[in-house]
Parts: structure tokens; C-alpha cells; sequence
């Protein structure tokens, strides 16, 4: 039932990867090369769940001492795996993986119950890619190569000649194929929910003559070190004209004040350029304040709207408490319309996270 289940769960992960990325295709990605010579993200993994072995697949042909003939049945098992990876900006990752794969045996037929285990210690080399859709579950899949042993642990049947048993392990070439979504909390922090196939075909050990294949559902975390390629700037700036000599500078009619991802609230920094905004604004006397909202590319446009109008409405508290009316302040929401810094869909720019401040109208003398 289990393994039945696993493997629809799996049809839907991959047929879910298929469309998002016929879905990506039609987008724009932009110079998606360039993610390669950007700095990217160094991290750390961690991954574990069940793991389901074939129960007809690992044939026993004879045990030391005797003359054997029969099938292994293992019970569900367990996986765990620990990645050191790499992450560039185009949704690319490589990553060095180490894991563990335990298998009881439950019985072997024509010997009654079974007793030991199946196990497989594999260090992998795996490439994954992680697919832009406009949704805050990201699809990716991946590919791994590596070395693996083929370990079976004093398998043996409740009707076997004592003190025959199957032993030894065998490592040669190993491969697996992978599938998920992963969940970010933050630029940082990321969950992720997999399957995987893995097989390690060569070298058989003594007495097995099939292959060593296996099934895998998991849930694990990735930490990313550092900040993304493209460094926050500045939580809060003002496009400040130049000054005409000799006459003093003007106070400048238009102000941005950025945002962290998926976030409306105002920074210190933030808060200080509003605050400057509302000062200028009341010393020139200004009747008329244009607060618009904006979002990066991430998420959909229904939810980016109401996010760039949070952020619109933050400002326009902000001003109010500085003394600006309320009846002066007209606010907008762009959502992910008129970017700043032209990306395609489901890209992190922090630039493009703002709300801009434009004095409207002439000051009233």
C-alpha cells in the first residue's frame, strides 16, 4: 500500500515539474547565463523520510555453507542524507551528498521469517534545477551520480541452515533521479518535499543477483549562506537633484523606500526617509502626495497587488503621523507592473520591492 501510494505521489510530483516547466518556458527569463557568473549561495542540507525497496527485486542464489535458493522481502526502511551545495542565480544547484538507506528483512520465501538488513551508504554528485513559476511552491528536479555499496548485514531466513547467512557489501556506480517542490521562507531558509528513484546496478554482492533499487519520499531543509547575488541595497534612498549654483538646492519631490521580500513593513531606514518626505513636504507647503506601491516578480499578480498596497499603506501611515492629512495623500498599487529593474517572472530584485514618494503639483506659495 505504501509503495503504491509512493508511486502516485511521484506521478504527480513529475507530472507537476513537467508542467511548470512548459510554464517557464513561455516566459521570459532573461539572461538566465549570467546567473552562472554572478556570485551565488553557498549551503547546507538535510533531508530524511521512508524508504521502499522492491520487495521481488533482491534475489537470493545461495548462502555461505549451504545451498539457498529464494526471495528476500524487506519491510520499509528509513533514508537520511546531509547535501553540501552551491546554488547560482538561475535556479541551478550542484551539491556533494552523503546518505544512508536501512531496509529490515521481513521474511525470505521458502525459509519462514527473515532476519538483518539491506543497507546502502551512497556519496553522491547531484545537479538540480530549480524551475521560475508564479507560485510560492517551486518546483525542481535533479539528477545524482556517485559510488554506493550494496550492503546486505547478516540476511538470513528463520529456516536456514545455521550458520548461513548473506554478508558482505559490494560499492561500484550509482545513480538517482529526483523531484520536489521546496517552500522559501526567506533568501536563507528553504523546505523541501522529494522523491526520488535510485538504483546501483554493478557488483552484486555474494549470494544476491539482482540489482539494489529503491523508492524514497522525504521532507528536509536547505540554509543558504550569505546574501543573494543581487545585494540589498540601501532599505531607504532619495533621487536628490543636483544643485544649481549658486542658489541653494531644492528639496527633492520624489523619494523611494525599499522593502524586504514578501514584507510591508518599514524599515529604521525606511522610516527615516518618510519622515524626511513629510518634512520637506510640510515646510514647501505641498497639498498633493502620490504613494505608490510595487513588488518584484515573485508570486502572482493577485497577491502582488495587495502587497504593493500594504506597503503603499505603511508610507501613508508613516506621513500621517509626521502631520501630513490624510485627504493629501492619493495611494496606488502597481503590484509587478513598471519595474524599476526589468527581470523576468519569479525573480528576487530587491529594487524593485519599493514604494515611491512624488510631491504632486506645484507648492502652494
Amino acid at each position: 500500500m505504501i509503495g503504491k501510494l509512493l508511486s502516485s505521489s511521484s506521478i504527480v510530483v513529475l507530472l507537476y515539474s513537467g508542467v511548470a516547466i512548459a510554464q517557464a518556458e513561455n516566459q521570459s527569463s532573461g539572461s538566465w547565463m549570467d546567473g552562472f557568473t554572478m556570485p551565488g549561495q553557498w549551503y547546507l542540507g538535510a533531508k530524511a523520510g521512508g524508504n521502499f525497496i522492491d520487495r521481488d527485486t533482491n534475489v537470493a542464489k545461495f548462502a555461505p555453507g549451504s545451498s539457498v535458493l529464494g526471495t528476500v522481502h524487506y519491510s520499509d526502511g528509513y533514508i537520511g542524507a546531509l547535501q553540501l551545495g552551491y546554488g547560482f542565480n538561475n535556479g541551478f544547484r550542484i551539491e556533494l551528498e552523503g546518505a544512508d538507506r536501512y531496509n529490515g528483512v521481513h521474511a525470505i520465501s521458502g525459509f519462514g521469517g527473515g532476519r538483518g538488513a539491506m543497507r546502502s551508504y551512497a556519496l553522491m554528485i547531484n545537479g538540480l534545477y530549480e524551475v521560475p513559476v508564479d507560485f510560492m511552491l517551486k518546483p525542481y528536479l535533479g539528477f545524482g551520480i556517485g559510488a554506493a555499496t550494496y550492503a546486505p548485514d547478516h540476511i538470513r531466513g528463520d529456516r536456514m541452515p545455521y550458520p548461513g547467512y548473506f554478508g558482505g557489501d559490494r560499492t561500484d556506480i550509482a545513480y538517482q533521479g529526483i523531484a520536489g517542490v521546496a517552500y522559501n521562507f526567506n533568501d536563507n531558509l528553504a523546505m523541501m518535499l522529494e522523491y526520488r528513484y535510485f538504483d546501483r546496478p554493478e557488483m552484486h554482492p555474494s549470494g544476491i543477483r539482482t540489482d539494489y533499487q529503491s523508492q524514497s519520499a522525504l521532507i528536509g531543509v536547505r540554509y543558504s549562506f550569505g546574501a543573494p547575488a543581487r545585494q540589498e541595497v540601501a532599505q531607504a534612498q532619495t533621487y536628490v537633484p543636483p544643485p544649481a549654483a549658486p542658489a541653494p538646492a531644492p528639496a527633492p519631490r520624489n523619494y523611494l523606500v525599499f522593502f524586504d521580500f514578501n514584507k510591508s513593513e518599514l524599515s529604521a531606514q525606511a522610516v527615516q526617509i518618510v519622515d524626511q518626505a513629510a518634512k520637506n513636504a510640510n515646510e514647501a507647503r505641498v497639498t498633493q502626495i502620490e504613494v505608490t506601491g510595487h513588488t518584484d516578480t515573485v508570486g502572482s499578480d493577485a497577491y502582488n497587488m495587495r502587497l504593493s498596497r500594504r506597503r503603499a499603506e505603511s508610507v501613508a501611515s508613516e506621513l500621517e503621523k509626521d502631520g501630513v492629512p490624510a485627504n493629501e495623500i492619493a495611494i496606488f498599487a502597481k503590484g509587478k507592473r513598471d519595474l524599476l529593474v526589468p527581470t523576468g517572472d519569479g525573480v528576487r530584485e530587491p529594487q524593485n520591492r519599493r514604494v515611491q514618494i512624488v510631491f504632486g503639483g506645484a507648492p502652494s506659495a
